[in-house]
């Protein structure tokens, strides 16, 4: 192999490995889970003991997750509220995640970074309320359980609503 060629596919599969790696840091991610979760009303009081499942699958030729988010109905069917699709973008060196609400009701576009064992994001969206900022923390994260927590802003970053939704998540 000619010495520009073999310099090309050592690089390549540096590229490759580095995107593996850092795509693999979300991997606990993939299976079935149960949240226990808490919520924020518009009155600035808490809804807690909320449960919601996801099922957390690879997407596009493993390189992206995609989480399908449950909750159940009065007559205990499953009813899906929402799906986010996230994966690394090797070439911009971030993380990128898409959450879309049940009929495209509330939709969210971030980016994040992993650093010291937690992964942050950050992004915009809209729903009923209007359009807002967004602040996503995974941490605590093992194989069988992570914690979550989401900051909302709905005035452009001047006040966050804390815990606007939080939940503890367990591997089914």
């Amino acid at each position: 192999m000619k010495p520009t060629l073999l310099l090309i596919a050592a690089f390549v599969s540096c590229c490759v490995q580095a995107q593996e790696k850092e795509f693999d840091k979300m991997d606990f991610m993939e299976g079935d889970w149960q949240f226990n979760a808490s919520s924020m009303n518009p009155d600035g009081t808490y809804t807690t003991d909320q449960t919601f499942f996801t099922k957390c699958t690879l997407l596009f030729n493993e390189t992206s997750h995609k989480d399908d988010f449950f909750y159940k109905d009065q007559n205990g069917n499953m009813i899906c509220y929402g799906t986010t699709i996230r994966t690394y973008n090797e070439g911009e060196k971030q993380w990128e995640m898409l959450w879309l609400g049940n009929n495209f009701s509330v939709t969210t576009q971030m980016v994040g970074e992993y650093r010291d064992g937690n992964f942050y994001f950050d992004g915009k969206g809209k729903d009923q309320r209007g359009e807002y900022l967004e602040k996503i923390t995974f941490y605590d994260i093992s194989d069988r359980e992570y914690k979550w927590k989401m900051d909302r802003s709905y005035d452009g970053g001047k006040t966050w609503l804390k815990n606007f939704f939080s939940y503890t998540a367990t591997k089914l």
